[in-house]
């Protein structure tokens, strides 16, 4: 058994980080860091991993998915798994994994050139919105109202460097500028939701938006507790919009949260929740050694 049974991968340490790094440190435990930027997963390296449980909180969704699979197969237990990793770090996978498993989500289709881009936003309709395969905080997401904004957007994403880039996909647009609905899901949990207004059409706090808690809503429960558990992840935040029938509809799966607005707004210890999981792990292993 190795002396330090918890890692973490983080390569940016953000709020998210620092408060789970002062949860784990303030439970006594041995904490393993892992920063992708410096793991090489040399023979020494590759030693103290077999039976070791890791959070995995990089920021790059490419070096997440690598780390994932590499702490897999030499033994470790990455908190997501590769699995769930592989699938919300790409938003067309999600989107399938969604609809294969029958939960509601915006109309979307794949653009993996400018041709197949614009008879997308054609069967979809102005305004569409048109999104990169990964990102994050709103980047390179557009609000698609006319050709012209079109046409200029996927000569953008066709001029860009790598095939990946270039591919996007093209979604209908809910209500844009209407606020949104984020729930956290900790190790099939249901921790809560909060309504999120944007400055502009997105929603994302890291642009500013405000953030309030919801109030029970069994729906939003019942969506974020069903979308988490299709993409196979244990620690998850949904986002959802509401349709102008009331429908909601689950947008995203993020597999490495972040959760200053969300503990703002819910007074909900997410870090510890999500220490909880991961020393749980950690437990299970000592007794079972």
């Amino acid at each position: 058994m190795n002396a330090a049974a918890l890692g973490i991968v983080l390569s940016v340490v953000r709020y998210e980080e620092r408060r789970l790094l002062s949860e784990m440190d303030g439970r006594g435990l041995s904490v393993h860091r892992l920063d992708p930027r410096a793991v090489s997963f040399a023979p020494e390296q590759i030693a103290q991993l077999p039976g070791m449980t890791v959070l995995n909180r990089e920021i790059s969704a490419q070096r997440a998915l690598l780390m994932a699979e590499t702490l897999e197969a030499f033994g470790a237990f990455p908190v997501n798994d590769a699995a769930a990793s592989r699938i919300c770090g790409s938003k067309w996978s999600t989107y399938l994994q969604l609809r294969q498993s029958g939960i509601p989500t915006p109309t979307t289709l794949l653009a993996q050139t400018p041709e197949a881009g614009l008879l997308a936003i054609e069967a979809i309709g102005y305004p569409a919105v048109v999104k990169p395969l990964g990102s994050s905080w709103g980047k390179r997401v557009s609000l698609i109202t006319d050709r012209y904004a079109a046409e200029a957007v996927l000569e953008h994403c066709a001029e860009l460097p790598s095939a990946a880039m270039r591919t996007a996909i093209v979604q209908e647009a809910v209500r844009p500028g209407s606020p949104d609905l984020r729930g956290i899901v900790v190790d099939g949990d249901f921790l809560g939701a909060i309504v999120r207004s944007g400055t502009d059409w997105r929603n994302n706090v890291a642009r500013g938006a405000a953030v309030e808690l919801l109030a029970p809503d069994d729906e939003v429960r019942r969506l974020c507790l069903e979308a988490t558990a299709a993409v196979g992840a244990r620690v998850a935040s949904v986002d959802l919009v509401e349709g102008a029938d009331g429908r909601r509809l689950v947008l995203e799966v993020n597999s490495r949260p972040e959760f200053r607005g969300f503990e703002s707004a819910t007074g909900v210890d997410v870090a510890a929740r999500i220490v909880d999981l991961c020393a749980g792990g950690v437990l299970e292993e000592k007794e079972s050694a």
